[in-house]
This record gives structure tokens, sequence and C-alpha cells, in this order.
């Protein structure tokens, strides 16, 4: 029960994997995301959708009752479980990161922790409102959400963690170890462009939903440091917008004298194509819990520039498989300067990111000890 992303790629590409190594059910409200060739129950779950429009008047009681009733509907999803299957696999879910079928499950579980609630643990970056009266009126919510998750969490069998970050900061929020796994990506469908390499298109690319916490004018900022006469466009792709954000991200690229493109909800295909002609793809997102993005972009023979923080530390190898600087405009302008104009490290980069993701990110790497938890469990 994910959002669009990236969560849903990893859960898709696994379930791919999983369904030929094991007898395979997935358990789901309606209208969740599809896997095909897999068995998949479906629960009505009417309580979707936060309400829009004139109804928002009433979204911190209506959150309230999903969140009640979703706890019912995990109870229900339980018991059919405990009685059809030897282990579980349980992932994020939108009304409360760790699902409170966790607590009902009598068979082993495993939580494969996608995000700890961002807008709980990161609020600093993260929040439902930036209106003060509503996140005032929020807070009752969050705290029934606080423990409702540290209950789910402590239910598990096993916690899964997708990078050392999300690792750490799962002990400190919750006290509890975790294994990490990390999710590779199709080096098939993401890969360099057949044949002789495709001219490349003179812009940088920055790929996330267009939240603040995204990173995008980061991006924006750090393009603004170049010179005019080598500065390349910008294109943002999202899958999702916060209201009103994306007009903000086109002031200030005017503001910063940065030509940007913005695509919302790309095909894949459409993707890959971007990422192959890119001449360098940016990844600033604060605190990451790991990024598919910089994987993608290695797969298909583009260079990396990502803020050291977050997940991303574990796939971006300074001076191997990508970039590093510390998020500020001034070293983010310095170092792309040196990927754009140094061909030889450009061609480094691009060939060091490939290599890494077929030896070490595939998807069937990641499959493979996902496989070796669940049959221990």
């Amino acid at each position: 029960m994910l959002p669009s992303g990236g969560g849903i790629r990893v859960l898709r590409q696994l379930a791919g994997i999983l369904k030929d190594r094991f007898e395979l059910e997935i358990h789901c409200p309606v209208g969740a995301c599809d896997v095909t060739g897999v068995k998949t129950i479906r629960y009505p779950f009417p309580m979707w959708k936060r309400p829009e429009g004139i109804l928002k008047v009433v979204a911190p009681g209506f959150l309230t009752m999903r969140l009640l009733s979703f706890q019912k509907l995990c109870k229900r999803i339980a018991e059919t479980i405990n009685d059809t299957a030897d282990a579980a696999l349980v992932h994020n879910s939108m009304p409360l990161a760790a699902p409170p079928i966790l607590r009902y499950l009598k068979i082993p579980s495993a939580y494969f922790c996608y995000e700890y609630p961002r807008h709980i643990y990161d609020r600093d970056i993260v929040r439902r409102t930036v209106n003060p009266v509503w996140d005032a009126v929020l807070a009752p919510l969050r705290g029934t959400e606080k423990i409702l998750d540290r209950c789910s969490v402590m239910s598990a069998s096993t916690v899964l963690a997708l990078s050392t970050y999300m690792q750490e900061m799962l002990k400190t929020i919750y006290g509890k170890d975790s294994r990490v796994i990390r999710p590779g990506v199709d080096t098939e469908f993401f890969s360099p462009a057949p044949g002789l390499p495709a001219e490349e298109a003179r812009y940088v690319l920055s790929v996330g939903a267009l939240w603040p916490f995204k990173g995008h004018e980061t991006a924006i900022r750090v393009l603004s440091e170049l010179p005019g006469s080598v500065r390349p466009e910008l294109r943002i792709i999202g899958d999702r917008e916060l209201p009103g954000y994306g007009e903000k991200l086109f002031e200030l690229a005017e503001e910063k004298k940065v030509v940007l493109r913005v695509g919302k909800a790309v095909p894949e295909t459409e993707l890959r194509k971007l990422y192959r002609r890119a001449s360098a793809v940016m990844c600033c997102q604060k605190r990451e819990p790991y990024g598919l993005v910089p994987l993608e972009a290695m797969a298909c023979g583009a260079p990396v520039l990502a803020v050291s923080e977050g997940g991303f530390t574990d796939n971006v190898l300074h001076g191997k498989t990508g970039l590093l600087f510390n998020g500020s405009s001034e070293e983010g302008g310095k170092i792309l300067v040196e990927i754009l104009s140094n061909s030889k490290l450009r061609s480094s980069l691009i060939a060091g990111g490939r290599k890494f993701v077929e030896e070490e990110r595939s998807i069937s790497a990641g499959a493979d000890e996902l496989s070796a938890v669940l049959e221990k469990l």
C-alpha cells in the first residue's frame, strides 16, 4: 500500500523473483499497486484517500478514523494469513509507516522498512502541513501514530533496512537491530543507449516528487553557480507534487537565471531516455533513506552527483561510481563544472557506475539476500 515512486518499484522487482522461489501471495487493500503474475487477495478499504476541498476541515478526524479503520483491516488480513502462510513479508503503508498487521501476526514476520514516519522523526524537513495552526491540530494524531508505529515495529520477528543510514536510524528510533538488504535495479531495462553513444543533450536531470525535501531547489542553486555561458538547463521529473511547489521552483529558477523544464509522471521508457542523454544526474534529496535514482542513472551511463548523506553514500562511492558534495551550492557547482568539462573523469564515473550496478546492485543480488532471510524465518 505504497505511494508511487521507488518503494513500488522495489516491491514489484522483488516479488517478480520471489514468486519463482516461494508460493507467494500478496494481501493488500483494494487500490494498492499491482504486481503482475502473483496471486493477489484484495480487501475493501473505503477510507483510502484523505478528504479534499471543503472537506479538508474534517481532515484531523478523518485521518484518525482512517487509522482505526486500517487497524481493523490489518487484523482481518492477519487472521487470514495466520491460517494460510508460513511467514509474512510486510512492507510500509500509507496510513501508518509500520502496518499494524505486524501486531496480529502469529507466524514469523519480516518488516521491510523503506521509511520510518518522517513527518514524526524528521520534522525539520518533512511535515504534513506548513500551517502552524493545522500542525498543532494534528499533534494528537502524530502522538497516536508514533505509539502504533513503534508497537508494530517491535512486533516484527526481524526488521530489514534499505541502507546503512536506515539501519542506524532504526536503531536510534526504535532501539531495534535490523539487517541491511539493498535493492538493485533492472540492468537490462536501465542500460546505456544501444550501439554508439547517443549525442548528449545539454541538460542536468533531477528526479523525485515535487516536494521541498527532494532537493530540487538545491539543484537549481548548484546550477546557478555555473557561468551562464556553460550553464546547462535543468530538467526535473516528478511523480507527485505538493500543491503550488512547482510554481515556487519556477520562481527560484527565474531568479537564479536557470532554464527549468518540469515533467510529471513520465513513463519509465521516457525516464530511461532522459537518463541516457543527461550531462549529469543530480541527487540532492535530504536524508534520502536509500535512493534508486542514482542507481538507475549509473545503469543508463549517466554521471551522478549526490549529496553526501542518507542512503546515497551506500551506492555513490566518491570518485568511483559518482561524486559526492556537502550540499552547498558552491561546492556542488565546482564539482558539477568538473563533471561537465573533464571528459576523462566523466568516462571513469560512467564506467565505474555501470560496473557497480551490474556486479553489486542487480535485482537478483537483493532478492538472493531477501530469500535467505525468508528461508530462515
